[in-house]
């Protein structure tokens, strides 16, 4: 073959425009033979496809799993997040050093935290008697599990000194305050510093993670504490034992959050009434990663809605014999179909749910579509 001119531009045009033909040329052929076959086969294509449909479907219902691992919603495998928190809890395990560590925001493992508040900017330090109260309630909190009840005493983490479950030491300045009330005294009485305390055996505490809202005393050289806003406590459980261990300490979460929505109602029996409660847990932040799935029910049907009205409109047309909005609605149902069979192979996969998914059906309609 020759080309007239001998222009590498105008060649390779032409080479162009000759390889779309020949692939143009494929696909049409390719479609017709397809389309043939579906037509020589019309009850095959009808019943297989939904028969599919159904028998995956139904493993979406009795297979449908959320994911649980935060971790593994938000990073990757193979991130130097997990590596270094993979590491960090092999050189300090949170039943030998948690007494140490101070800086955790989001702590490992199960834990259930409360963070009491003053009402009206009262200080925190005069209400001992009520922060013990609700203390006192977590530690009687009961879980029943096969016939047995299980309290923080039964799954809390142990002390290595005296195999006692691993309290903070905020807890015990308030028990120290409030004996200090009971004996017509005031919790001045007691020594208190911040961010570090010494407390009654000569121990040295952090406490700046457990006091908060605090200012000193005048001309205070130790920062002795004259006033407190907060104070937060944090109940550790322990999760290296048996899965069962571990379902037991998801039903006391289950409880703790319970309880502290009930004491948080004025009109709840012992619950403190100078005190505003707030709780965390170590499921607080998947809770509401996936009640973004709940919340956006609204939108799902709107943006279906929204799906549905483009088909039917691009399908139209002002002369009603060429129109055919019903096939743009086939169309957009047909989709339905495929992705509901997709997300039963994928959880006969062992793949797990996560509210990311929501979207992945309205990409795969916006690509059919346009």
């Amino acid at each position: 073959m020759c080309f007239i001119g001998g222009d590498g531009a105008s060649a390779g045009g032409i080479l162009w425009r000759m390889l779309r033909q020949v692939i143009h040329r494929g696909l049409r052929a390719s479609f017709y033979w397809l389309g043939l076959f579906v037509s020589r086969h019309p009850v095959f294509f009808l019943t297989v496809p939904a028969v599919l449909t159904i028998i995956f479907g139904s493993t979406v219902l009795s297979r449908f799993t959320p994911e649980t691992d935060l971790e593994v919603l938000v990073a990757p495998t193979h991130s130097l997040a997990k590596i270094e928190r993979s590491l960090a809890n092999s050189l300090f395990p949170i039943d030998q050093s948690k007494h140490k560590l101070y800086s955790d925001l989001h702590t490992p493992g199960r834990y259930g935290r409360i963070i009491l508040l003053a009402k009206s900017g009262g200080n925190i330090l005069e209400l001992a008697d009520q922060v013990l109260r609700v203390h006192k309630q977590v530690l009687d909190l009961r879980v029943n599990y096969k016939g047995f009840n299980y309290t923080f005493a039964h799954l809390c983490v142990l002390r290595h000194r005296d195999k006692r479950c691993l309290l903070d030491d905020i807890v015990t300045i308030f028990e120290d305050i409030g004996q200090a009330v009971l004996s017509n005294s005031t919790f001045h009485k007691v020594p208190l510093s911040y961010p570090n305390t010494t407390l009654k055996d000569g121990r040295v505490s952090f406490i700046g993670h457990q006091l908060g809202g605090v200012s000193f005393s005048a001309n205070s050289r130790d920062q002795q504490v004259k006033f407190a806003r907060a104070v937060q406590i944090t109940y550790y459980l322990r999760n290296h034992g048996p899965v069962v261990q571990d379902a037991i300490a998801e039903r006391w979460e289950n409880e703790f959050c319970a309880l502290v929505s009930r004491l948080s109602t004025a009109e709840a029996p012992n619950a403190p009434d100078q005190l505003h409660i707030q709780s965390l847990t170590s499921f607080s932040l998947w809770r509401d990663f996936h009640q973004t799935g709940v919340l956006a029910k609204g939108e799902v049907l709107v943006s279906l809605v929204l799906v549905l009205l483009a088909a039917t409109i691009s399908s139209s047309m002002r002369d009603c014999l060429r129109g055919k909005p019903f096939l743009g609605l086939l169309g957009v149902l047909t989709i339905c179909i495929a992705n509901v069979t997709a997300a039963g192979i994928f959880f006969i996969s062992d793949g797990k749910f996560n509210s990311t998914l929501l979207g992945i059906p309205f990409f795969a309609m916006g690509e059919c579509l346009v």
